[in-house]
């Protein structure tokens, strides 16, 4: 069986994924809420469930929380977040 195309989905957990590994701060920090937000509907048809624990984790309780801590340590939290999403363990920070 295929895997269902989530390519919203996708670009949103890619450019938290670049940001982990080293891409631009500044634009991570000034555009990943304007494109989840500008994605949020088609992530929701692509997977509700799916899309629901991105807002609530890696939104909600990473990226919001922290957005204004020192760049490592939010690097260090998002990347914890994408680990726990990508699992059945998902801890709350």
């Amino acid at each position: 069986m295929a895997r269902k195309k989530t390519p919203n989905i996708d670009f949103i957990i890619r450019m938290a994924e670049d940001f982990v590994n080293g891409k631009n701060y500044w634009n991570f920090k000034l555009d990943f809420i304007h494109y989840f937000i500008e994605k949020y509907d088609a992530m929701f048809r692509e997977d509700a469930v799916y899309t629901d624990m991105i807002s609530y984790f890696l939104i909600e309780n990473s990226f919001e929380h922290h957005r204004n801590d020192p760049e490592d340590k939010l690097r260090k939290i998002m990347k914890k977040t994408l680990k726990e999403l990508k699992t059945d363990s998902i801890d709350i920070l």
